[in-house]
Formats: structure tokens, sequence, C-alpha cells
């Protein structure tokens, strides 16, 4: 019953119901064609997960950053077509996708601001060795992950999404002139340090970009030199968008819909990104198999031929040692 009664003081204290004018944005769309931009994304970022898998290219520390940001997108994409499949129907429905909507695309958000922190450790080091970025790992996780999965629990509670009558799918309800305590918790806080902490780290990696110059930089840094730049692009204007419309402001339903496929775009652009540097690992490591192939199939055609020639040589012995020990008879008989 304690529970309970805090849960409705919660409910009570983060939701402001007052009848005034809002506006309701749609998370989880209805209509296959607003989901082109998900798809895209789910397809892309699923991508680079299996081949990240198959070719055990989590060995390697930014392979491994890039699987852990891919995952969270993975599971972001997808709970929209699983939402699309079973359709929402009532508020609890929509609380519990909350916490998969939350916790996903701020992992992924997270993420992208690590990598720019990334880029900052390997032009302090100058390498790209196994050395620094695992040392990293544990901190990015919990940063990453936990923080996440923090706010996705706080979502529910808050009520950030409910069912709507209108929509007939999950919204977030915005009311103009009020303060959103759900949406700036669990949203405008996490990619507002986000893109703050990789603009920070980016001017410390520019002031260390004059180290580059003893040092080549592979696909490796153009991977964690652009993530960051996909974080600012994708999430800088739907940020100003809640925003402004906290503040009384009531742009037309196609500027949301850009910037909410914007945000949903995020993942192909990353996949993209990491495609570069993917293609030429997973060149590689067919290469690799192949020649390994290839050897052990000259392995295993050379083992009768060697079987033959010893057979040969045994028999050439045998011959010789015959032929010697007929000459010693003769030898011995004419004496």
């Amino acid at each position: 019953m304690q529970a309970r009664a805090t849960l409705e003081m919660l409910d009570t204290a983060f939701n402001i119901q007052d009848g005034g004018p809002y506006r309701e944005i749609v998370y989880f769309p209805t209509k296959f064609q607003d989901l082109i931009a998900v798809l895209l994304s789910a397809i892309t970022t699923s991508l680079v997960v299996l081949l990240s898998l198959i070719f055990k290219l989590y060995k390697r520390p930014l392979s491994r950053m890039v699987l852990a940001m891919s995952i969270p997108h993975v599971i972001f994409y997808g709970v929209k077509f699983v939402a699309l499949v079973f359709p929402p129907r009532s508020d609890q429905y929509c609380r519990i996708l909350s916490i998969i909507n939350i916790s996903g695309f701020e992992s992924a958000v997270i993420w992208g601001a690590l990598f720019a922190h990334a880029f900052y450790i390997i032009l302090k080091h100058q390498s790209f060795n196994e050395l620094y970025l695992p040392r990293m790992m544990n901190y990015y996780l919990i940063g990453a992950v936990l923080v996440p999965l923090m706010n996705g629990g706080f979502a529910y509670l808050a009520q950030f999404l409910v069912y709507s009558e209108t929509q007939k799918t999950c919204v977030h309800v915005i009311y103009y002139e009020h303060i959103d305590i759900p949406y700036i918790m669990t949203v405008i806080i996490p990619i507002a340090v986000a893109i703050l902490l990789s603009i920070i780290w980016y001017k410390m990696a520019i002031n260390k970009i004059a180290a580059l110059r003893g040092m080549q930089a592979g696909p490796e840094a153009y991977v964690l030199l652009i993530y960051p730049g996909i974080l600012l692009i994708c999430w800088t204007p739907s940020l100003v968008l809640h925003i402004s419309l906290q503040f009384g402001a009531n742009p037309s339903d196609t500027l949301i819909t850009i910037f909410v496929s914007l945000v949903n775009i995020q993942g192909l652009l990353d996949g993209l990104v990491y495609g570069r540097f993917l293609k030429d690992v997973v060149r590689d490591s067919i290469s690799s198999c192949y020649r390994k192939y290839i050897l052990k199939e000259e392995e295993t055609r050379s083992e009768p031929r060697s079987l033959e020639s010893s057979e040969q040589e045994l028999f050439a012995s045998s011959i010789s040692l015959l032929s010697e020990h007929n000459e010693n008879s003769s030898v011995g008989k004419h004496l």
C-alpha cells in the first residue's frame, strides 16, 4: 500500500494534467511509412552486430565499443516494430515500452559521447594498442548501460509515455508553458551532458592534433572522429525543439517529423561510418580464412605424395640391400 501511494504521488508530481493546451509527441508510429528511417537504421545496426559476432571483431577495443553501442540501437529500433505488430492499448503497456525506449536511445547517445573521449585518449597516447581503451571499457559500460537503465526506470515511474486515444499509440504529452520534469530528467539532461562532454573532449583532442603528425591516422581514427559529430547532428535539433515546446512554441507537424527522423537515422549513419572500417576488417578476415583453407588443401594433397615417395624409397632401399647380398654370396662361392 505504501509503495502504491508513493507511485501515485510521483504520478501527480510529474504529470500536469490541468486541461491546458498541450502537444502529443508520437514515440511509436503505427504506420509503416513513418518507420522507414527506423527500418534503415535497424538493418544497418543489425548487420554491424552480426558481422562483429561472426568475425569476432569484439576482440578489438574499438570494435568492442561499436558493438556495445550497436546493441542498444538494435533494441531501440526493434521495439518500434514490436509496437507496430502488437499495437499499444493501455498506459501500462506504454510505460513498459518507455523503459526500453529511454534506455536504448540514451545508451546510444552516451556511447556517442564516449567515442569523443576515446578519440582524445588515442590522440593523447598516439596509439591504438590494447593498453588504454580496454582499461576504460569498465567505466564506459557503467556510464552507457547502468545510467540509461536507471533513467528507464524513472521514465516508467514518471509515466513518460501514455496511451493516446487520439493517436492510438504511445505518446509523450508536453504542456505548453509548463516545465516537463520527466522529459528534462530522461532526455534533455542526458543528451545535453553528452553533447557538452563531446564538445569538451573534442576541444581537448584538437589540442592534441599536432601529435598526429608523427602518427598515421587510419580508419579507426576516422571512426572515433565522426561518431560524436553524428550525435550532435542527430540530437541537437530535437533537443532545441522540445525545449521550445515547453516555452509555448508551436512548430509544424512537418518540422517535428523531420527532427524525429533525424534521431531515428542515427543508427544508419553510425553503421555507414563504421562500415568503412568494418569493410577492411571483414575483407582481411575472409582473405585470412581463404589462405588457411588453401594451405590446408595443399597439405592434404602433399600427404599421399609423401607416403608414396617414402614407399618408393623403402622399396629401392630393399632392392639395393638385396643386390648387395647377392653379390656377396657370389663372391663367397668363387672363393
